[in-house]
């Protein structure tokens, strides 16, 4: 594993438990934690108000690598759906409502997070062919 690939997935693991943290105080229940399907992953899957939520995590130290908003790509956004239906069909007992939450969290040059919440994000845009 590169150095580079290392210190994302440290990043990425800091992000997910400032997450889960973050949404914790705010009434969500954490059901699932890096959920693997053979379409790819979900970050986070919680439970608030009775709602099943799918989070996608992004978390930054800089904007090199553009905004973390934008990095839902339609494949991204894709697989998070397919994913979720994996999920969803090997808890049959669960109602099949579910939405999908953006977390974004960017540090200053203190390196204090700042966290950006969007909930039950649609982005119909995705699914539109090219």
């Amino acid at each position: 594993m590169s150095i580079d690939s290392h210190y994302r997935k440290k990043l990425g693991a800091w992000g997910e438990t400032l997450a889960v943290d973050f949404l914790s105080k705010k009434g969500y229940e954490l059901l699932e934690r890096n959920f693997h399907t053979r379409y790819g992953e979900i970050d986070l899957i919680m439970k608030s108000g009775g709602q099943f939520v799918a989070v996608e995590v992004k978390t930054r130290k800089s904007k090199a690598y553009g905004i973390a908003e934008y990095s839902i790509t339609r494949k991204k956004y894709q697989a998070m759906q397919d994913s979720m239906f994996v999920y969803l069909e090997s808890n049959n007992d669960l109602s099949p409502d579910w939405q999908l939450d953006l977390l974004v969290i960017e540090t200053d040059s203190s390196g204090k997070p700042e966290i950006i919440h969007y909930e039950n994000i649609y982005l119909d845009y995705l699914n539109d062919g090219d």
